[in-house]
């Protein structure tokens, strides 16, 4: 792969791609266009004529989608960057959110590009696109059996976030338990699932390390400053300064 990162933009909106061309050539200069298509048919093939390292892909076109396209290009083994954009709501936003897809949401800001580029520039040897439209799909078609996608080494594997007991923040490092005790240890900080799972009101910051699904707690203790009994016996204490939002939670 070259050391600068090609990619196309496929939107059927023609001003909306010279709108994020420009915006992309200001911002990112380093990064380049490859090419440009309205329509699926015309995306894959220029995707197929010019291998690009990443893909701006909107999500709501005529006739074949955005979404329909990424599947095909995930069956056709594609290794690059898939960057959404969309003007889908809030609940659309949260199913991309917890699948670790990227997107942009119209109008783009500078600020969201920015770091849209800078993913592209960190994810290029740890792709797994068809783990995270597999959990995406999920995701905006169930709102009640959600999946939470991780980075593990080389890709991302997923996890139905209901068998979540709790998060423990380790050092640089979470340790994610799950059902039958199984433990998953991910190279990302507590505020990153908990900016993650913000917008699924049962997950509840009870201690500056440790981030709780409240369907699992079994009971609630005042003792020692506070504690949390989960399903699976694992005692969670409760800092000071949340004892009043876990005990309004609770009610």
């Amino acid at each position: 792969m070259s050391e600068n990162i090609k990619f196309v933009i496929i939107d059927d909106s023609a001003q909306a791609r010279k709108l994020l061309r420009l915006m992309l050539l200001e911002l990112a200069p380093s990064i380049m266009c490859v090419g440009e298509a309205e329509n699926v048919v015309e995306g894959l093939k220029l995707i197929e004529r010019e291998q690009p390292d990443a893909v701006f892909l909107d999500i709501e076109m005529p006739g074949r989608s955005g979404m329909q396209l990424a599947e095909e290009l995930c069956s056709s083994k594609f290794k690059g960057s898939i960057v959404f954009t969309t003007a889908y709501n809030a609940y659309a936003i949260k199913a991309f959110r917890l699948s670790a897809l990227d997107y942009l949401l119209k109008p783009i800001s500078e600020d969201h590009l920015l770091e849209a580029v800078a993913k592209l520039q960190q994810q290029r040897n740890t792709l797994d696109n068809q783990t995270k439209l597999t959990a995406l799909t999920a995701n905006l078609g169930d709102e009640g059996n959600n999946l939470l996608c991780i980075p593990v080494q080389g890709g991302y594997e997923y996890i139905p976030i209901h068998d979540i007991y709790y998060l423990e923040a380790d050092g640089s490092y979470v340790k994610i338990v799950c059902a039958g005790n199984k433990q998953k240890i991910v190279s990302k900080n507590l505020k990153y699932f908990e900016t993650t799972l913000e917008s699924i009101p049962k997950f509840i910051r009870t201690h500056r390390s440790f981030l709780v699904n409240l369907d699992q707690v079994s009971s609630y203790s005042k003792a020692d400053g506070g504690s949390l009994t989960l399903s699976n016996g694992a005692k969670i204490p409760i800092s000071r300064e949340r004892r009043l939002v876990v005990q309004e939670y609770l009610k």
